[in-house]
C-alpha cells in the first residue's frame, strides 16, 4: 500500500479535456437580447412611494423578532446550564 501511495505522490491529474470550458451564451447574448420585445416599463421589486407606517412596523418587527430569538436563547442557555434559577 505504501508503495502504490508513494507512486502517486508526485503524479498530476490529467486535465479530461483540452483546456478549459469556455462559456457559449456570452457570446450569443446579443442575437437573444434583439429577439426580445421591448418592455416600456421595468418590473422592479419594490416601487416607491412607501407606505411610511408600513415600513416602520416591518422594521420594528424584524429588530424585536431578531432581539427576542437572541434573547431567548441567551436566556434558554443560562436556564439550561444552572446560572439562572
Amino acid at each position: 500500500i505504501a508503495a502504490r501511495t508513494a507512486s502517486r505522490m508526485g503524479s498530476k491529474r490529467a486535465m479530461s479535456s483540452g483546456g478549459p470550458k469556455l462559456h457559449k451564451a456570452k457570446d450569443a447574448w446579443q442575437t437573444i437580447a434583439a429577439t426580445r420585445p421591448v418592455d416600456p416599463h421595468p418590473h422592479n421589486v419594490f416601487h416607491p412611494p412607501y407606505n411610511k407606517i408600513t415600513v416602520g412596523c416591518m422594521i420594528a418587527g424584524v429588530l424585536t423578532a431578531g432581539y427576542g430569538s437572541m434573547y431567548y436563547g441567551m436566556w434558554h442557555q443560562q436556564k439550561k446550564q444552572g446560572y439562572w434559577k
